[in-house]
């Protein structure tokens, strides 16, 4: 309801809606500002969250390869409203600039150029401060506001996102400062162009109203008050929304302040709960804007608290609400409020937890809807024209209830192209489309959102959508086709962002407050590797080319001129002269490298953060050789004169046991040893050399030696023998020696094949016929040269000893020895 004593009457508003109509925020159409221009709080005063003319940024972009932050911007405080756009500024003395504007915590405006790349300072263009430390005018301190574990505000100052009037080239910010002890709302009109005040502002803001509770000043609970909700322009007319700290304590309620766009004076104020004793009701939306459509009805939800509207007061507690001009000034004109509020309230489960969001019309009987949620995670499509008011049986009433759909929101839903996008906190991203004034889900994302914020939503009209969600302390970005795909892009290491965040997308870049900072998002530079790439070393070796890159503007294609390239080897132990080197006017950057010791393929890469990542292929090949290594094919074991199986390796290799290449291998072996094919070899470009042997008519462990200049390595092969031909004497023969005795020289017979090599292993029997003298092994076995080796005892009668020695399949030899 409003009484106030500002009251103006309607005939007032009827001429200043007539003057104004027609400027929807976001949608002017103007020569000095771009139709992309994002003027207020998700985007439009639908709250869609859209901006349909995103021409740049497309799923198949938006990945960690050719996508990141691209540029920072320094503030003073915390940005906790949402970043606004407008482009074409003419800012005095320093030309014409597209403009991001921000707002933080510690009471500071920024202007920033919006751009980045060649030429664009990260240096405000203005920046103004409505703070005076020496006069006693502060931000409101941490100690004093409330539930900061749960806001993490770090002080309050301007908390709401302004919004702008593009014909009027101002923006209107809602600041909150303490001045020597007491607490004040300000409303500033700012010159886009400079930052100075315009329309005789800043404005006090302040006001009361007269319910059953008794008169209700807006400053009573001035301490415990945050104007949260994103500022609305409406047909000539600012509208700003005030509510708690999130403690609900201090006799704090929910406000609407309405004041004419040009003049800044107090039209009217609505206040949510005027006659209860209770507090609450507040208005906070987590940051989401007042709502309205193209008659100017105004739309938001409302916080936990009383409700008794149905019994003919105006308490408007836990409901979702429609207020208008009429003969009584600013007053609810609708309402739809939960059947079970009491218990919602009860639990603090609010419906003002979230945003609203205004709906295209839609076909059938429902053309002009409205949708809401809130803690519950219910979802609430109702009819703007009749939003059903109060049953307190079920919610038949509305258009369409879907319970604990959602999971918990505290954000506002996002639409576009049919398809509505709710961000439940515990809960993936839930996509539903929209068909007959109804919502079906389309799908739902399989990774839960931790802390999501509201989504902001870039596409090109019909195509190419991307969903853009603060997500806690990280960033991510869907396909806003199907957001059951996995995420496009996810960054982690922003830095702390505000309880509520909202993105803003707006010619091809990404704009996101942060604790210090404004962080922008966009397409990485192009870095391109120009000459250098695919080049041969000896190890530890420096290239004969430098590596060079060249840095282009993504947006632009214009060199970049002064950006640091760090090249690396992911510390393969390889050395660039220097590591780092800065992009000249040409946007190049050049370094030597010395390769590591070891061969092989290396990746190099050349990076700067705001760019893509370069990359070299160098390929590092074997010094100097020092020596030859074996590497296989050694120790085989094989029959006489046949090829052996595995090819015999080695390796010509430098100091560092790299392959080197172009060298000479030579094999060889002693005489009757065997053959090579080929006997020498060149190596090949690993180093090495590859040869087959064939045995010869030698058994036995075979000597092969390796040479390359006078570096020499030995190789063995096994050489079996055949098989056994003969028995042959080889000493021992013709002794004599005292009866009983044993003879001084052992008996020593041979069995070889036919190259006479001889054959380990085999069964020999020595044997004097019986005559009484003594051998020391029957049977004996060859040893590893083919021999049978025995000692004798001679008989003890002197005698002449015939001995014979035997193997099955052979001719037996025969020793004669004497007895003396």
């Amino acid at each position: 309801m409003m009484m106030n004593s500002a009251f103006f009457p309607v005939k007032f508003f009827r001429l200043a809606a007539v003057a104004a109509l027609g400027l929807a925020c976001g949608l002017v159409a103007i020569p000095a500002f771009s139709q992309a221009n994002v003027l207020t709080q998700h985007n439009s005063n639908m709250r869609s969250g859209l901006n349909a003319q995103e021409t740049i940024l497309t799923p198949n972009n938006v990945n960690t390869a050719t996508f990141g932050v691209i540029g920072s911007r320094t503030v003073d405080g915390k940005i906790s409203a949402q970043p606004l756009y407008v482009a074409n500024v003419n800012i005095p003395g320093q030309g014409v600039h597209n403009v991001a504007y921000v707002v933080t915590l510690h009471d500071s405006v920024y202007a920033f150029d919006a751009g980045t790349g060649p030429g664009v300072s990260a240096n405000p263009l203005w920046q103004v401060s409505f703070l005076n430390p020496a006069a006693g005018i502060t931000t409101e301190p941490p100690v004093e506001l409330g539930c900061i574990s749960t806001t993490a505000n770090t002080e309050m100052g301007i908390l709401g996102t302004p919004v702008i009037d593009a014909n009027s080239a101002t923006m209107y910010v809602v600041a909150k400062t303490k001045e020597n002890g007491s607490y004040h709302f300000h409303l500033h009109a700012l010159d886009l162009s400079t930052g100075f005040e315009k329309f005789g502002g800043p404005i006090d803001l302040s006001g009361s109203v007269v319910g059953k509770a008794g008169t209700l000043a807006l400053l009573q609970a001035g301490k415990n008050m945050m104007a949260r909700p994103g500022m609305l322009l409406s047909q000539g007319i600012v509208y700003m929304a005030f509510g708690s700290n999130g403690c609900d304590g201090g006799g704090t309620r929910g406000w609407v302040l309405a004041y004419d766009a040009t003049t800044l004076l107090q039209l009217g104020i609505f206040n949510t709960a005027p006659d209860s004793t209770i507090a609450h009701g507040n208005i906070w939306q987590a940051g989401g804007g007042l709502a309205s459509d193209d008659q100017g009805n105004i739309f938001f939800s409302t916080a936990n608290g009383p409700f008794d509207a149905n019994l003919g007061s105006n308490d408007f507690g836990s409901s979702i609400m429609k207020i208008s001009w009429g003969p009584n000034g600013l007053s609810e004109t609708d309402y739809f409020t939960p059947y079970n509020q009491a218990a919602l309230s009860n639990q603090d489960l609010d419906v003002g937890s979230a945003g609203v969001t205004i709906l295209p019309d839609q076909p059938g009987p429902h053309p002009h809807l409205i949708v809401g949620s809130g803690k519950s995670g219910d979802v609430y499509v109702m009819d703007r024209d009749n939003m059903g008011k109060y049953n307190p049986v079920d919610n038949s009433q509305i258009v369409q209830y879907l319970p604990t759909g959602v999971g918990r929101m505290f954000s506002t839903a996002a639409y576009w192209n049919g398809n509505v996008y709710f961000t439940g906190q515990v809960q993936g991203v839930s996509q539903f489309s929209l068909s007959g004034s109804q919502l079906a889900l389309v799908g739902r994302n399989s990774n839960a959102l931790c802390c999501p914020h509201t989504p902001s939503i870039s596409a090109n009209q019909n195509t190419n959508g991307i969903l853009w969600i603060p997500n806690g302390g990280a960033f991510v970005a869907y396909n806003a086709s199907d957001v059951t795909l996995p995420a496009l892009y996810t960054n982690s290491k922003l830095g702390t962002l505000a309880h509520f965040n909202t993105p803003t997308i707006a010619n091809g870049r990404v704009y996101v407050g942060t604790d210090l900072s404004l962080q922008i998002l966009g397409l990485l530079g192009n870095l391109k590797a120009t000459s250098g790439d695919g080049q041969t070393g000896p190890a530890l070796g420096t290239l004969p080319a430098p590596l060079t890159v060249t840095a282009t503007d993504a947006y632009t294609g214009a060199p970049v001129a002064g950006i640091t390239i760090t090249f690396s080897d992911g510390s393969k132990g390889g050395v660039f002269n220097p590591a780092t080197a800065v992009t000249n006017a040409a946007g190049k950057a050049s370094t030597s490298y010395t390769v590591p010791k070891l061969a092989g393929l290396y990746t190099i890469t050349a990076s700067n953060p705001a760019t893509q990542t370069a990359k070299f292929a160098v390929t590092v090949v074997g010094g100097t050789a020092t020596h030859i290594v074996v590497v296989s094919g050694n120790k085989q074991v094989g029959a006489l004169q046949s090829a052996f199986s595995l090819p015999l390796v080695v390796k010509l290799a430098d100091v560092s046991s790299n392959g080197v290449s172009g060298g000479t291998v030579t094999f060889s072996v002693p005489a009757n040893s065997g053959t090579f094919a080929p006997v020498s070899v060149v190596t090949d470009s690993k180093g090495l050399a590859q040869t087959f042997y064939t045995s010869g008519t030698k058994s036995g462990a075979i000597a092969i030696t390796v040479t390359s200049g006078s570096f020499r390595q030995g190789m063995s092969e096994t050489v079996q023998p055949g098989p056994a031909t003969k028995m042959t004497i080889v000493s021992g023969n013709s002794q004599k020696a005292a009866a009983g005795t044993t003879l001084p020289a052992t008996l020593v017979a041979k069995v070889v094949d036919q190259f006479g090599n001889g054959i380990p292993g085999l069964s020999v029997t020595f044997s004097d016929g019986g005559v009484g003298g003594t051998v020391s092994v029957v049977p004996v076995t060859t040893d590893s040269l083919g021999r049978a080796i025995v000692s004798y005892t001679l008989p003890s009668t002197p005698q002449v000893v015939h001995i014979t020695a035997t193997m099955s399949g052979l001719a037996l030899v025969t020793f004669t020895v004497t007895a003396q």
